[in-house]
Parts: C-alpha cells; structure tokens; sequence
C-alpha cells in the first residue's frame, strides 16, 4: 500500500507537469501573437535625423506643395522597408494633403541621406509647408508612420 501512494503521486505529479508545459507555451504563443497585434506606436527616435522645429536641408524638394511632406528613407535591402513601402503608396493616396516622397538608398541620393542625417531604415522625416521639421523617426508599420503624421500635423 505505501509504495502504490508513492507510484500515484509520482504520476499525479508528472501530469501535472505536462499539463503546466502545455499552458506555458499556450501563453507564450498568446504571448507573440498579442505583441505583433500591439505593435509599439508611434516611432522611436533613434538619436539620428534633424532637429525638430528646424529648417529642412534644400535637398531640391518643394515643402510648399502640400501642407505636411513626408520622407520616407528606405533601402532596397531592407526587408521592412519592402514591406512598408506599399503602404507608403496607400498613405498617400489616402491623405490629399501630403506629399509622400520616397528616397532609397543608392549613391545618387546618399548626398540626401546625409544631408538629414539618416543612417538607418526605415526612417521617416516629415516637413510643414514653411520648411520646418515637425516629425522624425525609424516607423517599421503603417500605424507608426501615420501616429507620426497626426503628431506632426499638430505641432504645425
């Protein structure tokens, strides 16, 4: 009798593990899917870009065409970049306001890249019709780009 009470907890026991492995990894799967539907809003600021609330470098571009233009600085290695630049073409044809302009890594527009100060992608700059930087960023998805958008559009 006493060496059965041993043998049926040691079962109890190890079910009882198995059924806990099965609820972590539930969790943890839960877990992944919760963190891609939250993606962080809005942009980080890497410590890189213009200043805020400064003049736009003359890169060639015409800011007085709309009322908030939008750099997108992309790499056409960038796997992100890839993947937001469809979304980028939606944004503006979304928004009439704005003047989505989209500057890919190459040697022809690395004077542009340095000129606001990007060293990585995908980064985001937004400029007001009188030239003045209102937003800047590195924005992986859509959601973070137009967050960018809305701030910029409030502080112009």
């Amino acid at each position: 009798m006493h060496g059965s009470v041993w043998v049926a907890s040691y079962v109890m026991l190890s079910l009882s593990v198995v059924v806990l492995s099965i609820a972590v990894v539930a969790l943890l799967r839960q877990l992944g899917v919760l963190h891609a539907r939250l993606a962080p809003m809005g942009t980080h600021f890497a410590g890189e870009g213009p200043d805020l609330d400064s003049h736009a470098p003359a890169v060639g571009l015409a800011y007085d065409r709309a009322v908030l233009t939008v750099l997108a600085f992309t790499s056409p290695t960038c796997t992100v970049c890839r993947e937001l630049r469809p979304s980028l073409d939606a944004l503006r044809r979304q928004y009439r306001e704005l003047q989505v302009h989209l500057v890919d890594l190459e040697p022809a527009t690395q004077p542009v890249f340095d000129a606001f100060l990007v060293r990585s992608t995908p980064y985001i700059v937004t400029v007001d019709r009188a030239g003045i930087v209102r937003g800047r960023g590195v924005a992986n998805t859509l959601e973070q780009v137009e967050e960018l958008v809305r701030e910029s559009k409030l502080t112009a």
